[in-house]
């Protein structure tokens, strides 16, 4: 694969380790499923018509607006317990392992365009913006003074696709042979266009698949994550809630 399909795992979560290494030492634990998540594709939910991101979802599953817990305390705080989500939008990311190169540039691509192994980056905000205006290097900040967005990562650690049911925990990909090295679950929100926070030890938490369809994700989020400056904790980032999102446009592969 070309090396900038790989690099830009670093912009999926933009912290001070970003999505290539994690802060902290790392959860071991594996994907938790519930029994839907082992019955493969057919746990996944009917496709809906409407493209509104709610069609064959469970009914706690609505698109935006929505309220949703986004909130850093501490020492910059920022956010809301009441954090009212107006854009979403979820990138859908394709892993092809390939570290031994077996694969060309051409077929690595090729199947990236069909492979049921996919990572989403779920975006959210309190702004209008929906899946045409994300990417895998664009997003990820808030467009306007005084709004946020947030990016919440999340990416299958086996060869088996990710289905209504999983519960993902932090942790790296570490049953994958991939060249890019990514983390199960990643989180960052912006409190302003410029803004880069450093993050410190391990997330903590985990994200729940409520809904899955061809053009919607819905996603049950309870994750918090201290930040710091260097080594000094100043708070904690707390992200709670269900998320809806409409899909964009699968990015290319990540090998």
């Amino acid at each position: 694969m070309p090396r900038p399909l790989a690099t830009a795992a670093a912009l999926l979560i933009v912290a001070s380790c970003g999505v290539v290494v994690s802060c902290g030492g790392g959860d071991k634990a594996a994907n938790k499923s519930s029994p839907a998540a082992s019955d493969g594709p057919a746990a996944t939910l009917a496709d809906g018509a409407d493209g509104n991101g709610s069609a064959g979802m469970p009914a706690e599953c609505v698109p935006a607006p929505y309220t949703v817990v986004a909130q850093r305390d501490g020492e910059q705080p920022a956010g809301s317990a009441t954090f009212g989500v107006v854009g979403a939008a979820a990138l859908p990311i394709p892993l092809v392992p390939n570290k031994a190169g077996s694969l060309t540039d051409a077929e690595a691509i090729a199947e990236g365009a069909t492979t049921d192994l996919l990572g989403y980056v779920v975006f959210f905000g309190d702004e209008e913006f929906g899946p045409d205006d994300v990417s895998m290097f664009g997003g990820y900040a808030p467009e306007t003074d005084g709004a946020a967005r947030g990016a919440i990562s999340i990416f299958p650690h086996t060869t088996a696709p990710l289905v209504v049911g999983d519960v993902l925990t932090p942790g790296t990909l570490d049953g994958l042979d991939m060249t890019t090295t990514l983390n199960r679950v990643l989180l960052d929100v912006k409190f302003a266009p410029d803004e880069f926070t450093s993050y410190l030890n391990d997330i903590e938490g985990d994200v729940t698949i409520l809904g899955l369809t061809s053009s919607a994700i819905c996603v049950d989020v309870n994750l918090q994550w201290e930040y710091s400056k260097g080594s000094q904790a100043l708070g904690t980032l707390k992200v709670n809630g269900i998320f809806t999102a409409a899909l964009a446009p699968r990015s290319l592969p990540f090998n």
